[in-house]
């Protein structure tokens, strides 16, 4: 069911700087897609040193909370909230006035813009106050989450309390694959809880008229971490080049295992095989994919679902993958890729069987492309949104908007009541918080 002219603020703590850009391009495109819908959307995300309060990108209202002096800003962008807590500790301090900012705005956008239906992303620090929102703005709530603020709900006591509460008081929860809500556990609202996962541009990625078989590259794309095993790609690489001289790695990405990966190209001598680069816009990436024969993911954590399979699966490549997390649920282990043994010899074993067979490459990417156009494509995974949300707001009936004071006494007790519990938290358990964030 399609409602028009219906409102939607969705708000999220990430979000491109500008259009086209690699950071969270999917909330964008999310936005962008629900408006075709005949949605009128608001995004509602975090400002930062040079930022603007308010624009519009096509049709699109961007409106950015402020939380603190603008030079102090710097939560929201360059990795995230965790990883900038990371960098520096006493970052956890400005949370509370992040939070406040964040509830602040929405609230008021809500009352002021007569919003149908809130959209949270990112379960943290959304679900932090959840019922009060939801009790003074007196619309329905839909959270949903994405990957660690999964895990952190299902496996830390001080998050999974707050995650408990703030499922109660959503109309729903989404989550992006069968092996995400399974980590949720059964006790935590399971009939609220909907698999949608985020869609992919199906004009934008598609097979071209090249195929796997005309290519001799495998291709990397992701983070540059330990847990994604890419040390062992490249011993397996250093295998594969032994009987296909002329077969090219392209390691796409940044981060902090960057000069061990070349420690690495350098001790197994396939340096002049070996291609880093930093990063791509996400525009370009769909020509990278094209020009593979392979997408290598050889992640040793579970994937909340697999973004990288999904976009070059669309182009019609196939991925070698451990299958750990929900990258099960995107490839078909035989049919649009290989689930390899967990180590550089299953890695190798399952790359050089694509390698060396160039019908079986072709016959897996066209597979792939074919099975995700509808599982994965935009047009379908948008519809399913559309038609939570407006289930939501149908089932919530009429509503009296909160007053002026009212929203004033909300914003300010869950100011009072988050400063209070995050410098207790800063005192009292400053190092097992640490540990999260590691």
């Amino acid at each position: 069911m399609t409602m028009s002219n219906k409102s939607l603020l969705v708000v999220s703590t990430s979000f491109p700087l500008k259009p086209g850009d690699s950071l969270s391009p999917f909330i964008w495109e999310f936005c962008q897609r629900l408006s075709a819908l005949g949605w009128r959307v608001t995004a509602l995300v975090p400002h930062a040193p040079g930022l603007v309060d308010k624009e519009d990108w096509g049709g699109i209202s961007v409106r950015r909370f402020r939380y603190l002096p603008e030079r102090l800003e710097n939560l929201g962008y360059s990795g995230g909230i965790m990883p900038n807590i990371g960098k520096n500790p006493l970052n956890l301090l400005k949370i509370p006035f992040y939070i406040h900012g964040m509830y602040r705005e929405a609230l008021r956008l809500t009352v002021e813009e007569d919003i149908d239906l809130v959209n949270f992303h990112w379960l943290f620090p959304s679900s932090f106050w959840l019922g009060q929102f939801v009790r003074s703005s007196r619309i329905p709530v839909v959270l949903t989450g994405h990957g660690t603020d999964i895990r952190l709900a299902s496996a830390q006591p001080f998050f999974k309390y707050f995650a408990n509460r703030a499922f109660k008081k959503a109309a729903a929860v989404t989550v992006n694959s069968e092996y995400m809500k399974g980590i949720l556990g059964a006790k935590m609202a399971p009939d609220k809880i909907y698999v949608i996962p985020m869609g992919v541009d199906t004009e934008k990625f598609r097979p071209s008229g090249s195929r796997p078989s005309q290519s001799k590259t495998i291709v990397y794309v992701g983070r540059l971490i330990s847990q994604k095993g890419i040390n062992l790609l490249i011993d397996a690489f250093g295998e594969i080049v032994k009987k296909i001289p002329d077969a090219r790695l392209e390691i796409i990405g940044y981060g902090p295992e960057k000069a061990n990966i070349l420690d690495s190209i350098s001790r197994k001598g396939v340096a002049e095989r070996v291609f880093l680069v930093d990063a791509v816009p996400h525009d370009g990436l769909a020509e990278i994919y094209r020009r593979a024969r392979i997408l290598a993911l050889p992640s040793l954590i579970p994937e909340g679902l697999g973004m990288t399979p999904a976009e070059a699966g669309l182009c019609g490549v196939p991925t070698v993958t451990f299958g750990l997390g929900g990258t099960r649920e995107i490839i078909q282990d035989g049919r649009t890729g290989i689930i390899a043994e967990q180590s550089a010899k299953g890695l190798y074993s399952a790359l050089i069987r694509l390698m060396e067979d160039d019908a079986l490459a072709d016959l897996m990417g066209g597979n792939a492309a074919e099975f995700l156009r509808e599982k994965i494509g935009w047009h379908a995974v948008a519809a399913r949104f559309d038609s939570l949300f407006s289930e939501a707001v149908s089932s919530s009936g009429s509503r009296n908007g909160i007053s002026g004071a009212a929203s004033k006494v909300a914003i300010g007790a869950i100011l009072i009541i988050t400063l209070t519990y995050v410098v207790k938290l800063f005192l009292d358990r400053f190092e097992r918080l640490m540990g999260l964030f590691k």
